[in-house]
């Protein structure tokens, strides 16, 4: 092959590849590019109350607190999953239960593990964080350990809260601990070796609630020490009766489309300016209802479904042609390098023709 024709190959591939960085084949963190650089408690996140606790919307056979299971949620963007573990029928099992095992057992912790083990292996660019919350009868700290460590998921875990800083997405997705783990108990983080439970009390602070039908969303306490992890239960509840047996604080599955609509993001932009930290995970019952994910792309301050110029501009400015499809975030570092070298290959490429004479 002639040097020339070795060069225009060349540079041929280099706008190619170029193109492909520019048409997103860019990296992403949690889905988006932008969420990389900044540190795992500087973003917002999208959470469901007992996580396992799934019933039908049609003909609820069980009390349950969401409509589609955990693979869905992880595939519908849930990024935080709350699990109530509690000693299953020996000191050797531990179980998924809510509020206990007579109402509804949701199976073994090992078994959701594996769920999430075998999601975080075909979608290793995302950050998913469990809560282990303390139901009923506490779970022997061995079997908990080796439900991880049976299941796999002990290989993705971030190990030990950081002294200074939460890492970035990027860095936790370059070292391959996807998986954060809090526990508030404190037997069990004590019990770990490892150190991959991040204890509860003094890392996260969780806001008041649930609430009640018509109760105001409020957003104490106000007694934020070190905590540099928040959360925010998002969800009704009410007393019911199931099997003859009195429940307190069990879901409300009614108007469904308010309370995770608008309700859901006045909420969330309330506290936000009432707490020094940043709102870190939005926890809800019924998550596929209504729509929680527009407020949560507006609270880490992405790009959202209609978010356009045109929405800017006065009605009686007509911009249709020029504007449509273009978001209003700015673009990316990365994009707009790219298409200077794709411009800059593409000068190249006429000075090489027409040296050639082609």
């Amino acid at each position: 092959m002639q040097p020339s024709s070795m060069l225009v190959a060349l540079l041929l591939g280099i706008l190619l590849h170029l193109s492909a960085v520019v048409n997103g084949a860019a990296l992403l963190c949690n889905g988006h590019e932008e969420l990389c650089p900044r540190p795992y408690n500087d973003v917002t996140y999208i959470s469901t109350h007992a996580s396992f606790a799934v019933t039908s919307k049609s003909t609820p056979a069980k009390m349950g607190t969401q409509y589609f299971g955990i693979q869905q949620q992880l595939n519908d963007g849930i990024r935080g999953l709350h699990l109530n573990i509690t000693q299953g029928a020996t000191a050797s099992d531990v179980s998924l239960c809510y509020p206990d095992c007579n109402a509804y057992n949701g199976g073994s912790l090992k078994d959701t593990l594996t769920i999430v083990k075998n999601w975080l292996d075909t979608n290793q660019r995302d950050v998913v964080t469990i809560f282990l919350e303390s139901a009923q009868l506490r779970a022997n700290p061995a079997a908990v350990l080796k439900a991880f460590a049976d299941s796999g998921a002990d290989k993705y875990v971030l190990v030990g809260k950081p002294a200074a800083a939460w890492p970035s997405l990027q860095s936790m997705i370059g070292n391959h601990t996807t998986l954060v783990v809090f526990s508030d108990d404190a037997g069990l983080v004590a019990a770990n070796p490892k150190g991959y439970f991040i204890p509860h009390p003094n890392t996260v602070l969780r806001l008041d609630g649930p609430f009640t039908y018509g109760a105001e969303w409020t957003c104490g306490p106000w007694n934020r020490r070190y905590e540099s992890i928040l959360v925010i239960p998002h969800y009704i509840v009410q007393t019911t009766t199931y099997n003859g047996a009195t429940y307190n604080n069990m879901p409300y599955p009614f108007n469904l489309g308010t309370t995770n609509g608008y309700q859901f993001e006045f909420h969330a932009i309330t506290c936000r300016g009432g707490q020094s930290i940043w709102i870190n995970f939005m926890e809800v019952d019924y998550y596929s209802e209504g729509d929680v994910k527009t407020p949560t792309l507006k609270l880490n301050a992405l790009p959202y479904p209609n978010d356009n110029v045109a929405n800017f501009y006065p009605q009686f400015f007509d911009a249709t042609v020029e504007i449509v499809g273009v978001s209003a975030s700015p673009p990316t570092l990365l994009a707009s390098v790219s298409r200077l070298a794709i411009l800059a290959a593409c000068l190249s490429l006429t000075l090489v023709f027409d040296a050639l004479r082609i």
